[in-house]
């Protein structure tokens, strides 16, 4: 698959409604794993999606735990 003229990276996201001390999938850049789930999630998995790490890291920040 091309976007703009060039090969997508696949992404995953693995989101799991209730955390717990295991992941479903190995860590890796490509692989996000989020433990719990509520809007401020949507924000996180939006930036990583399209690659924003500043935007990533700054959405993580702003997420209260």
């Amino acid at each position: 698959m091309r976007v703009n003229g060039r090969a997508a990276s696949p992404k995953l996201v693995c989101i799991d409604l209730e955390p717990c001390t295991t992941t479903q999938a190995p860590g890796r850049s490509d692989i996000l794993s989020v433990g719990g789930f509520s809007d401020a999630v949507l924000g996180v998995v939006a930036s990583f999606l399209a690659d924003d790490s500043g935007r990533f890291v700054a959405e993580v920040e702003i997420a209260e735990l």
